[in-house]
């Protein structure tokens, strides 16, 4: 399924290339969307902090099941985030523009790798706040926070190279068109993106088209 067959529910046009501007001044359009690799700088040293600052409180298999429940919790944000705040779209007024500048334009320019990647006006509050609540709220190590943040780094380039490669692997290939399902053929449903576990789980799964 391609950008140029669109069947999807829910949004506009699609186009290829890049996006416009989507607020005024370039300055403020490259803070609200970052390129993956900008992300990449911005949130590997967080991780890898947040593993350095946890060695020696706990032996490597706990460490290590803390990081892993770390990154559990990213895939159930991705999810909830994406179903709940990304698809919540107003139709005028400050919300209906607020959607457009954090997710609307994606769905729009699917194809800008920077319109992939979830802008640091969501992206840095979440990370803030898993690091905050696990190691201040919750006393967990640190490490919980690094697991939390990998998950997210690796969705966001994962999910710039679904739109992005030609995955020959089979299963980045199964993600690739699932995706796709959730952006041309419904966008109600397929919120996983990473994690397209969570769609089976809460029964939003987007299935193929009957042949």
């Amino acid at each position: 399924m391609t950008a140029g067959t669109p069947a999807r529910t829910g949004g506009g046009a699609v186009h290829r290339g890049t996006a416009p501007a989507v607020v005024d001044g370039p300055v403020l359009d490259r803070l609200l969307h970052i390129s993956p690799v900008t992300s990449t700088i911005l949130y590997l040293p967080v991780a890898v902090v947040g593993v350095l600052l946890s060695l020696g409180r706990s032996g490597p298999p706990v460490l290590a099941g803390w990081a892993f429940a770390g990154y559990l919790t990213w895939t159930l944000s991705e999810y909830w985030g994406h179903r709940i705040l990304l698809h919540f779209e107003p139709e005028h007024g400050i919300g209906a523009r607020v959607h457009y500048i954090l997710h609307g334009v994606h769905h729009d320019y699917p194809q800008d790798a920077r319109r992939s990647i979830l802008s640091p006006a969501l992206s840095v509050p979440m990370v803030a706040l898993a690091f905050w609540l696990s190691s201040g709220v919750l006393g967990l190590p640190p490490v919980f926070g690094a697991g939390y943040v990998a998950g997210y780094l690796a969705y966001d380039l994962l999910h710039c190279y679904l739109h992005r490669g030609r995955p020959k692997n089979r299963i980045l290939r199964n993600l690739r068109m699932y995706h796709m399902r959730h952006h041309f053929l419904d966008d109600r449903r397929g919120f996983g993106i990473s994690a397209p576990y969570w769609d089976r789980v809460f029964g939003t799964s987007v299935a193929r088209t009957p042949q």
